[in-house]
């Protein structure tokens, strides 16, 4: 079938959107408001009976909403996960698996587990709902390109951190399935002296905006009548961000001895190149994807990510100009349409390699980091940029001075760093690098984990001792304000 032909098909079987877009930043696909899909939450709403009331948002993924909730018998702030209703027996399956891991684990294990669940019936279907601790914002906010960056020192402790937790699921028999930095978060400190009140007057009420469909006809009772922006915790001029974190979301999860037969439905930047060719997954391909969050943890990129990375076939592109070609017995793999990969000749065509080597070595060498004081001054007049957001070259508070750092605050001779243009790669040219020390570490590092073969990659646990997590001191001792309990 020629490429026109499946375009047509997808013109044919693909509605116009329902709903208009609304400007809140990253929000929840709005199409998923229907039968099988998202539950319709307004703030206020009230669940198990009358138990939990909604008070914020706290995020959205590809199959849930995650809500800031009061727990009016306990007096205490919960996290309501709540899943899409065609998901949600598989997610209770899952979350009971980690509850058994968790539950064999020591009393330090950095993942986090439900306090409990329930569910609802509501227009989309019957929904599953997990009362989790509330956390704070994801590492992939926090390291995310021009847009903020965590302190070297952090990475190295939220990394080895992360690491842990997932050495302690593997020795369990149990994989995480989609170890991203999404799903690694960074505690709280203690929220439970926080009333309402302060919670408003720490982070401002919600923004909402209102949802409309494209042919302006009332959204329904499958969705909400508003939409709600994920609350901020970078806005609040004090900071409750614990130097801690979290591996969170097993909705991927399965046993080491059963690996699932389709692919996994982690981003695809995060994907071993073994489950990109339609492998199965297995804890390597877990180390693999932490890799590939440390790495961005550190640089504020993904080592695989791009605009142009899309599908597994984009992903085995760019593997392939970081390490070579691949092994042999994966060359008879080959790829749909889609980009998705097939044993069947007929149903696709092999890899077609992309130009150019990008060696791991070198986009390790190339990190980038804070200049003293957020100056840069090389003597030479560049074109000025002209911001798009009044706050987009102010400094974060300095009550986060020691967790993250703005890039687009850092001024280079005339100019600030700013989105990427023409200009962007000689600003960062500028920029001081990662120290030669640490570089060295670090590529050693990602080189053990960046292998083909799954049996030649680290295990989580010889990860551990790696002298790159170490640099600022043995980190085998440290053990969270938070063990024993549950992280706040």
């Amino acid at each position: 079938m020629s490429p026109s032909q499946h375009e047509d098909d997808d013109a044919d079987s693909s509605p116009w959107p329902r709903f208009i877009l609304v400007s809140l930043g990253d929000t929840e696909d709005l199409e998923r408001y229907e039968p099988g899909g998202f539950h319709p939450v307004h703030l206020g709403d009230i669940y198990d009976d009358g138990r939990y009331r909604v008070v914020h948002k706290l995020g959205a993924g590809g199959f849930s909403t995650v809500w800031l909730a009061r727990d009016e018998t306990e007096h205490r702030w919960v996290a309501l996960k709540i899943v899409v209703a065609d998901y949600s027996m598989s997610v209770y399956d899952k979350s009971q698996l980690s509850c058994h891991a968790a539950s064999q684990c020591a009393s330090d294990a950095v993942f986090v587990v439900e306090h409990r669940h329930f569910t609802l019936d509501g227009p989309n279907g019957c929904h599953l709902c997990l009362v989790l601790p509330v956390l704070g914002p994801s590492t992939s906010q926090l390291s995310a390109g021009l847009s903020s960056r965590i302190r070297p020192w952090l990475t190295r402790r939220a990394s080895y951190q992360a690491t842990r937790a997932l050495a302690d699921l593997h020795a369990q028999g149990l994989c995480h399935g989609d170890v991203t930095t999404a799903n690694i978060l960074f505690c709280l400190l203690d929220t439970d002296r926080y009333t309402e009140s302060d919670i408003y007057r720490l982070f401002g009420t919600p923004e909402t905006a209102p949802l409309e469909t494209h042919s302006g006809e009332t959204p329904g009772p499958g969705a909400p009548s508003y939409i709600v922006e994920s609350l901020n915790f970078l806005s609040s001029k004090e900071s409750i961000i614990s130097k801690d974190v979290r591996l969170i979301d097993f909705d991927q999860s399965f046993r080491v001895s059963s690996p699932p037969e389709n692919m996994l439905g982690t981003p695809v930047e995060f994907l071993a190149p073994e489950v990109a060719v339609g492998l199965k997954a297995s804890p390597a391909s877990d180390v693999w994807a932490l890799g590939c969050s440390i790495f961005r943890l550190r640089s504020g990129e993904g080592p695989f990510s791009g605009y142009e990375v899309t599908s597994p076939a984009d992903l085995m592109r760019i593997i392939i100009q970081t390490l070579g070609d691949m092994p042999n017995s994966w060359e008879e793999i080959s790829f749909d349409y889609y980009g998705q990969p097939t044993k069947d000749p007929a149903k696709g065509e092999p890899l077609e390699k992309w130009e150019g080597k990008r060696p791991i070595k070198d986009l390790v060498y190339k990190i980038w980091d804070q200049p003293e004081n957020s100056v840069v001054k090389t003597g030479r007049v560049r074109p000025e940029h002209q911001a798009w957001r009044e706050d987009e070259n102010k400094p974060y508070p300095q009550c986060f001075s020691d967790t993250v750092w703005k890039p687009t605050a850092t001024k280079i001779d005339n100019t600030y760093l700013h989105g990427y243009d023409v200009e962007t790669d000689a600003l960062l040219e500028a920029m001081p690098k990662i120290s030669e020390n640490e570089a060295a570490l670090l590529y050693d590092l990602l080189s053990k984990i960046f292998v083909y073969d799954p049996q030649k990659r680290l295990s989580a646990r010889e990860m551990l001792s790696h002298p790159w997590f170490h640099m600022d001191g043995p980190l085998t001792k440290v053990r969270s304000e938070l063990c024993g309990k549950s992280p706040i």
